[in-house]
């Protein structure tokens, strides 16, 4: 292989990366716990939070911890998205690389 193919491979695989990573920042998912709800896209982006649960409007103490972990939870499911999105458009070719996949 020369290297304008090695170019042009690397340009392939730098758009398809682009492509991913637009398509995760669109999908969307939805947890809820204990009266509040997260909204997050495939990049681990947190879209919206909603507190449901009245009594936990008023009492940040309570609140705090159910944010932080269905934050924590959100991301986890995030990084899982992003695994099988960049396995389906790389077939696994990504895994050595240290990308944190």
């Amino acid at each position: 292989m020369n290297i304008y193919d090695m170019v042009k491979q690397l340009k392939s695989l730098q758009q398809g990366f682009e492509e991913a990573k637009e398509s995760l920042r669109h999908k969307k998912e939805i947890i809820e716990r204990d009266g509040v709800e997260i909204v997050f896209n495939g990049l681990g982006e947190i879209v919206d939070i909603e507190v449901k649960d009245e009594e936990l409007k008023g009492d940040w103490n309570k609140l705090k911890p159910v944010l932080i972990s269905l934050i924590n939870q959100a991301q986890d499911i995030s990084r899982d998205m992003a695994k099988e999105e960049f396995n389906r458009r790389f077939g696994g070719l990504l895994g050595g690389l240290g990308l944190g996949l």
